[in-house]
């Protein structure tokens, strides 16, 4: 399927990298920041230039997904209701020493994953995890280069009736997309693990994926 708009929360470097990637793609982008949209004007001119400033509350309107991409620390100032009923990428990441609210520290010591605690925090929206084992360096490079090379980036979600709109996302912006089995595998894609911010093919991607959810989660059989 063909990707049309985008939301993007977030509008620091990671959040303008993906929006000129999706520019690039052709895909219409609105983003919001913690500024009304505004003041954003020259911070867009210079950064993404071609994305539409919105309003935080209005992120959901009109887009066939939303990219989360604040801080964990900020994610208690995200107005979860602005989220009902969207299909919401979760591109955060867990940094040591990176305060965090309530909610998530007390599901991470549970043993869920951050997207899985983001889903039960999020539950009007339908969660993937994807877009954060990439640096934003790399998010917007040139396209025809990363055709030619087809790194892979990997997704993980519950909800497998999305799985076509991430996996056509990421593959629009120049990435050969490789589906992980649900949500809690996308506990690979986190900081600190074997496959973040690698270069990798899809096939040795999803090889490293299998082999870091049986380690972390030996009662899961292996894949082969």
């Amino acid at each position: 399927m063909n990707i049309g708009k985008i939301g993007i929360l977030g509008a620091g470097r990671a959040g303008t990298a993906l929006a000129r990637a999706a520019a690039s793609a052709g895909i219409d982008v609105n983003i919001a920041g913690s500024r009304p949209a505004r003041h954003m004007k020259y911070h867009l001119a210079q950064y993404a230039p071609q994305a539409i400033a919105v309003e935080a509350a209005d992120i959901a309107r009109d887009v066939d997904l939303v990219v989360l991409m604040v801080p964990q620390e900020d994610l208690d100032e995200v107005d979860s209701d602005s989220l009902a009923d969207v299909l919401l990428i979760d591109a955060t990441n867990r940094w040591e020493d990176e305060p965090l609210p309530n909610w998530l520290e007390n599901a991470l010591e549970k043993g869920l994953s951050s997207s899985e605690a983001i889903a039960e925090h999020f539950n009007g929206s339908r969660v993937a995890k994807a877009l954060n084992h990439i640096s934003h360096w790399d998010l917007d490079a040139d396209r025809a280069s990363k055709s030619a090379s087809q790194r892979a980036l990997a997704f993980a979600t519950n909800h497998h009736d999305d799985a076509e709109v991430v996996a056509s996302l990421i593959q629009g912006i120049g990435f050969a997309p490789v589906m992980l089995p649900d949500l809690a595998a996308g506990r690979a894609l986190e900081p600190n693990d074997d496959i973040f911010n690698e270069i990798l093919g899809a096939e040795e991607l999803a090889r490293r994926a299998t082999e870091e959810n049986a380690r972390q989660d030996p009662s899961k059989p292996r894949l082969h």
